[in-house]
């Protein structure tokens, strides 16, 4: 899509569209699959091309602090593939762990090999979710919208209501009104 979006919602989206007919369930969940895979070993790629800039850029090192650096960088000196795979299950360190392994020298290969392993457990899974789920996604938003009339309703009651009072304590009274113009 060319927009930073996170996987997952891609993912359910396949999903509930899948329940409603749109897509059939099977070459949804392997689009998906391919598209997330292909998209995570294209980012590696820039990675290595980019790293030590996309490493130093303020969105990426507020999530790979000195010390989640440090420790990631033990971990992929060790164990690249195991390191690989845990990442591919931590959203909010995904790309900055994947940025890493690019630029410590983990191997093409081994990167492709440990994503697409990992994104067949993942994949299939957050597709299923969203499919099975797709029913009660539009009963709560059935709800959300009776809440929304609901408190659309009390907003202007009250409105209506303070416009009321202060309508009802600022009219002058016949007798008050009478007194002033005396004095």
């Amino acid at each position: 899509m060319g927009a930073p979006v996170p996987e997952e919602l891609i993912q359910l989206t396949a999903g509930y569209l899948a329940r409603r007919g749109v897509l059939l369930l099977g070459p949804a969940i392997v689009s998906a699959y391919l598209g997330i895979v292909a998209g995570d070993f294209l980012f590696f790629r820039f990675a290595q091309a980019h790293g030590p800039k996309l490493l130093a850029s303020r969105k990426v090192s507020r999530v790979l602090t000195p010390a989640r650096q440090a420790m990631l960088e033990r971990h992929f000196a060790r164990h690249a593939f195991l390191t690989i795979v845990v990442a591919r299950h931590t959203s909010g360190l995904r790309l900055a762990a994947y940025a890493l392994a690019a630029t410590h020298g983990v191997r093409p290969v081994t990167f492709l090999l440990a994503d697409a392993i990992s994104a067949m457990l993942s994949v299939p899974l957050v597709v299923s979710l969203g499919y099975l789920f797709a029913a009660h996604i539009e009963t709560v938003r059935r709800r959300v919208n009776q809440f929304e009339l609901a408190l659309a309703l009390a907003v202007i009651a009250v409105a209506a209501a303070v416009v009321l009072v202060k309508w009802w304590r600022g009219r002058a009274r016949p007798g008050e009104a009478g007194a002033t113009r005396d004095r």
